[in-house]
């Protein structure tokens, strides 16, 4: 019987081997997800059909504009914009959201509320108390940081930085910012708020701040 039962023992030892696998797979799996998790449980580093399948399940699906920066003759390394930008809802409250594709990764997230003061609110209950002081990113998990900005209007943006792919864009920046091109030479700010900005510079690239 002592013999028996160990070789069962045994037995089981690979099938709860391959359990606690699974089981870590998952936990790492989720904790990646935490990591890059952004507004409306968007997934930083996501490609943009992934992205508008989240927004379609969310009931966001309509009203939607898209516009892609790429030159094929640019002999620098590759720097693709996607940008998607409509309608949106978080914590109950609604406006326009606006989404940032480098190399076909979700790199930001961009939310102006129609009640920017009620969504600080809201938004300092769930992630903790936000800065003070606009353009100050808080660091709300491993991969992401929030910050905010008024603008002249009044409003405010709430902006979500998927860190990986920002510092891949940023180092591009860095390296590549001097544009040799057939116009005017360009060189891009560091200081500059967000990615749209950056943006405006590049030729060929004209960002539409009514479209809606």
């Amino acid at each position: 019987m002592k013999w028996g039962s160990a070789s069962d023992s045994m037995k089981q030892r690979p099938i709860q081997f391959a359990f606690l696998s699974c089981l870590c797979v998952i936990w790492i799996a989720c904790q990646h997800r935490n990591s890059a998790r952004m507004i409306g449980d968007l997934q930083g580093g996501s490609i943009p059909d992934t992205a508008k399948m989240r927004l379609k399940n969310l009931g966001f699906n309509s009203g939607w504009t898209e516009k892609t920066k790429a030159n094929p003759d640019d002999h620098r390394p590759r720097h693709d914009f996607f940008e998607t930008k409509g309608p949106f809802s978080d914590l109950g409250v609604s406006g326009q959201l606006e989404l940032t594709f480098y190399n076909n990764r979700l790199m930001e997230a961009q939310f102006t509320p129609s009640e920017s003061e009620h969504y600080f609110r809201l938004l300092s209950e769930r992630l903790g108390k936000l800065p003070e002081a606009p353009g100050k990113p808080k660091r709300i998990s491993a991969e992401v940081s929030l910050s905010y900005y008024r603008d002249a209007d009044g409003s405010v943006r709430f902006l979500w930085d998927y860190l990986p792919a920002s510092k891949e864009w940023q180092d591009w920046v860095g390296k590549y910012s001097l544009v040799f091109q057939s116009g005017p030479e360009i060189v891009f700010e560091k200081a500059i708020e967000s990615t749209t900005d950056v943006l405006n510079l590049l030729p060929g690239w004209t960002h539409d701040p009514t479209a809606s």
